[in-house]
């Protein structure tokens, strides 16, 4: 009986630490109102980069991962070895963040403290990638390699491979600029500097307006300018005007709750970088 109370003592402070941490701390939380510029319509075009195949000298069956693809709404899965379908694509695949950045306690921790629990009780499960800190933003890759291929499907799934994450194509699916990382909820943005919408990023911009949206509640926004954080916003909308010169970054998370100026459980969501703006 005291192995058995100390094991269970054990894993709830552990599931305690798992789902409280990390912890941040905002000094000053800023307030800016959504006011976002009329947007044409433009469907989200989702990239998956580092998903193994057959054709890639890995063991899942790509038409496989071509339906998924298309249940999960991802439109191209890029980086194979030819062109497949209008789904799976050939192509280079970009520097980014796999599974092997999270490091082996997180993963660990991960399916005791969350997937497991989820699991049992038939709840949402959340993205391991959450716990992803970036400190630049690349685009992530689902390179979880698949183990086992059946015609009854593969191990682990590619439903699993895939998760909750994807790159959104800047600024279109049509001229794929940039790729910026989404982990776990709904995230879109545009930028507009006059006179154009969505503007190519590797040219400074005069000035610019940027427009977030994220699903969901408990969002944090952090706003870095020239590698500092200069602002912090609680809030999922998020309308921001960009005057000053520098250049800026956004990293957004979730948290699980907050008291006295700490956020408690933070979980990655996305990331914007590479946004200038020149003195006029």
């Amino acid at each position: 009986m005291k192995v058995i109370r100390w094991l269970l003592s054990f894993y709830i402070f552990g599931y305690l630490f798992y789902h409280l941490t990390p912890v941040f701390y905002a000094v000053h939380v800023n307030y800016a109102p959504p006011k976002p510029v009329p947007l044409p319509y433009q469907k989200t075009c989702k990239v998956v980069f580092g998903v193994k195949t057959a054709l890639d000298g890995g063991v899942g069956r790509p038409d496989s991962l071509e339906r998924t693809l298309e249940e999960k709404g991802i439109t191209f899965s890029f980086g194979h070895s030819i062109d497949y379908s209008p789904r799976i694509k050939r192509g280079n695949m970009p520097e980014g963040y796999g599974y092997r950045n999270l490091g082996g306690l997180s993963l660990f921790s991960y399916f005791i403290f969350a997937y497991i629990p989820e699991l049992i009780t038939f709840s949402e499960r959340e993205d391991p990638y959450g716990l992803l800190n970036p400190r630049d933003c690349k685009p992530i890759l689902s390179d979880l390699p698949v183990l086992v291929s059946t015609p009854l499907g593969e191990f682990p799934s590619y439903s699993f491979v895939l998760g909750k994450r994807w790159n959104l194509a800047y600024p279109d699916c049509d001229s794929m600029l940039s790729f910026y990382p989404v982990v776990g909820r709904e995230f879109s943005f545009s930028i507009y500097s006059p006179p154009k919408l969505n503007p190519p990023l590797n040219v400074p911009l005069l000035k610019a307006q940027l427009n977030l949206k994220v699903e969901g509640k408990k969002v944090l926004m952090l706003v870095y300018r020239n590698g500092r954080l200069s602002e912090i916003y609680d809030q999922p909308l998020l309308t921001l005007n960009l005057e000053e010169e520098g250049r800026y970054q956004l990293k957004v998370y979730s948290y699980k709750f907050k008291a006295f100026g700490f956020y408690f459980g933070l979980r990655f969501i996305g990331c914007l970088s590479g946004i200038g703006v020149k003195s006029s």
